[in-house]
C-alpha cells in the first residue's frame, strides 16, 4: 500500500478547490442568465398586459402606420431607381462629382424647377427626379487608367429615365471647361498619331534601303550578314512597338472622342424600388415603438409627475 506524502495531499486539495471554484462560477453564470431571462419575460408580459389594456390605442397606431405606408407607396410618391455608366475621357474626376452634387442640391432643397432648367429637361420629364448620385470607378490596365462613373437616378416615373439620362450626358458635354480640356486632348492624340505614322514610314524606308543595299552585295562575309540580320530585328521590334502605340491612340480617338462616353445603362423596372411590404414593416415597427413609449409614460404618469415635482 502506497502512502501519500504531504505534497501529494496538498496537490489533491488544490485540484478539488479549483473544481469547486469552477462549478461555483458556472452556477453563478447560469443563475445570472436565468435572472436576465426571467426579467425579460416579466417585462414582455407587462407590455403584453398593458397593450391588451389599451388595445384600442394600439389598433389606432397600427391603422395609422398602414394608412401612411399605403399613402407613401402609391401615386407620385412611388420611387424607381435606374443607373447608367459613363466613361470619363478627360477632366478631374472630382469635378464630375461636384457637378452631380451641385445638381442634387437643388433637389435636396426642394427646388426641382432649377434642376430641370439646369439640365434643360423636356417638359414631359420635368419634376420626376427625386435625387441623383454617382460613384467614381478607376481601373488600371496595362497601358492606361480607365475612369468611369456610375450615375444613379431616383425618380417617381420610370418612363422619364431616357430623357433624364440624355440631359445629364449633354450637361457634361456642354460644359465649357470640359470642352476645352477635351479639345486639347484630341489635338494631342492626333499629333501623337501623326508622329507615329512618320516614324513608321522612316523605319520602312530604312528597311528598304538596307534590303536593296545588301541584295547588290552578294559576296558579303558571314559577319556582315549577322550585322545585317541584327539591324533588321531591331527595325522590326521598333516598328512593332510603334504600331501598337499608334493602334492604342487610334482606338482612343475612335472610342473616346467625346468628353464622356455612354458605356451601358440599366433602366428601371416597372416595380417600385422600395416594396410596399418593406415600408409597412418599417412603419409598423416605428408605430409600435412609439405606442409603447407613450403607453409607458401614461401608465407611470403618477410616479413621473411626483418625481418631477420634488424639490
Amino acid at each position: 500500500m502506497k502512502i501519500k506524502n504531504s505534497k501529494d495531499l496538498s496537490m489533491e486539495k488544490n485540484n478539488e478547490q479549483q473544481e469547486l471554484d469552477l462549478f461555483s462560477l458556472l452556477g453563478k453564470i447560469v443563475n445570472f442568465l436565468y435572472d436576465i431571462l426571467r426579467k425579460i419575460g416579466g417585462f414582455c408580459g407587462y407590455l403584453l398586459r398593458v397593450t391588451f389594456k389599451y388595445y384600442y390605442v394600439f389598433l389606432l397606431f397600427m391603422f395609422a402606420a398602414l394608412a401612411y405606408s399605403y399613402y407613401s407607396t402609391h401615386g407620385a410618391r412611388r420611387i424607381y431607381k435606374a443607373e447608367f455608366t459613363l466613361s470619363l475621357n478627360d477632366g478631374d474626376t472630382n469635378l464630375y462629382s461636384e457637378m452631380i452634387t451641385s445638381l442634387n442640391n437643388y433637389l435636396a432643397y426642394e427646388d426641382p424647377d432649377r434642376f430641370d432648367d439646369m439640365l434643360k429637361i423636356p417638359s414631359a420629364a420635368k419634376g420626376k427626379v427625386c435625387t441623383i448620385y454617382n460613384q467614381i470607378i478607376e481601373d488600371q490596365d496595362t497601358t492606361t487608367l480607365n475612369t468611369t462613373t456610375v450615375i444613379t437616378v431616383v425618380m417617381n416615373n420610370p418612363d422619364a429615365f431616357p430623357a433624364i439620362k440624355d440631359a445629364l450626358i449633354a450637361y457634361f458635354k456642354n460644359n465649357e471647361h470640359l470642352k476645352s480640356l477635351n479639345s486639347i486632348r484630341i489635338t494631342s492624340l492626333k499629333e501623337r498619331e501623326r508622329i507615329f505614322e512618320k516614324d513608321i514610314a522612316a523605319i520602312d524606308s530604312l528597311q528598304k534601303i538596307e534590303y536593296f543595299q545588301k541584295t547588290k552585295e552578294a559576296g558579303v562575309k558571314m559577319d556582315q550578314k549577322l550585322v545585317f540580320n541584327t539591324e533588321k530585328q531591331m527595325f522590326y521590334g521598333d516598328k512593332l512597338n510603334l504600331l501598337k502605340e499608334k493602334e492604342a491612340v487610334a482606338k482612343e480617338l475612335a472610342a473616346k472622342s467625346e468628353i464622356v462616353t455612354l458605356i451601358n445603362e440599366f433602366p428601371s423596372s416597372k416595380k417600385p424600388f422600395i416594396a410596399m411590404r418593406h415600408v409597412i414593416l418599417k412603419n409598423v415597427l416605428i408605430a409600435f415603438s412609439l405606442f409603447l413609449f407613450l403607453l409607458l409614460l401614461w401608465d407611470n404618469r403618477k410616479p413621473i409627475i411626483s418625481y418631477l415635482q420634488k424639490k
